[in-house]
């Protein structure tokens, strides 16, 4: 399905992870820039510049910013991957509304390089969050992929691992139930788990999408799951049955990361072309 969108801002660096602010101002990050920007009446400003390469970022109930900090890789084409001098350890970041911020959890178990990818929040505070590792080998060595973990934070900033995943774990998402649903981007499909007060159940399929749909950043609103479909060049719309309503289609090359909700419009980063676009629901 076609949608007209407007376009908002152009010549980012792989934007990622938009977020409406309380302002209504859209946040977003900036993987190659690194850095974390807002658009708000035609007019972008620059809330921080972060080392390594923020990805995925979600407001905390506390006001401020948390983002997942990969270390320092940015998609600069298909075939090109930017490593950021220096590269940093991949950690969790808090960016408050004044443009300071900290390492807010960059103690991480598992194989190294670990490379946050999105988060999540829980009810109580705390972060769920994705790792998928060393991704930079994918396509090249794929034999030596760690493959990925899913990770947790608490408010005390200590992080433990609730499960080992496979596949590039990526966007993650609470469905209205309760339970948690993670995109498997380069399987193709979604995974769910109970989440039981801190630790997650078996990790079981529940969507699987076409071959060239490869699952990234999502959102739930009003009882439908959107979610973007990466070098897929789709928006994939889904009801809470795990239903296909519709494919939102949004042009070849167009590389849809992450997206939200605001103002009756899907907001959504476009990373190859660097762009900030919404949508009319």
């Amino acid at each position: 399905m076609k949608r007209t969108k407007e376009i908002h801002v152009t010549g980012l660096g792989f934007p990622e992870g938009p977020v409406a602010l309380p302002d209504g101002s859209i946040a977003f990050v900036d993987l190659l820039h690194a850095n974390v920007r807002a658009f708000t009446d035609g007019v972008v400003r620059e809330l921080a510049a972060l080392p390594g390469a923020p990805n995925g970022m979600r407001l905390g109930p506390d006001g401020a910013l948390y983002i997942c900090n990969n270390g320092g890789l940015a998609p600069e084409s298909l075939e090109t991957l930017h490593l950021a001098e220096p590269m940093i350890p991949g950690c969790i970041q808090r960016l408050q509304p004044d443009g300071r911020w900290e390492n807010f959890a960059d103690q991480l178990p598992g194989a190294k390089p670990s490379r946050p990818n999105d988060l999540i929040f829980t009810p109580t505070g705390e972060i769920v969050f994705t790792d998928p590792q060393n991704w930079e080998v994918l396509g090249a060595n794929a034999n030596a992929y760690h493959g990925g973990q899913l990770l947790a934070a608490g408010q005390d900033r200590k992080v433990r691992a609730l499960a080992k995943m496979s596949g590039f774990p990526n966007g993650l998402v609470f469905h209205p139930d309760g339970s948690l649903i993670v995109g498997i981007t380069m399987e193709h499909r979604l995974m769910r788990c109970d989440w039981n007060d801190g630790s997650v159940g078996e990790m079981i399929e529940w969507v699987r999408l076409d071959d060239r749909f490869n699952p990234d950043g999502m959102v739930f609103h009003e009882g439908l799951l959107y979610v973007t479909g990466s070098t897929g060049d789709r928006i994939a719309v889904l009801d809470t049955k795990g239903q296909l309503i519709m494919m939102i289609d949004c042009g070849e090359g167009s590389d849809p990361t992450n997206c939200c909700v605001h103002d009756g419009r899907l907001w959504v980063t476009l990373g190859l072309p660097g762009q900030l676009v919404s949508y009319p629901l």
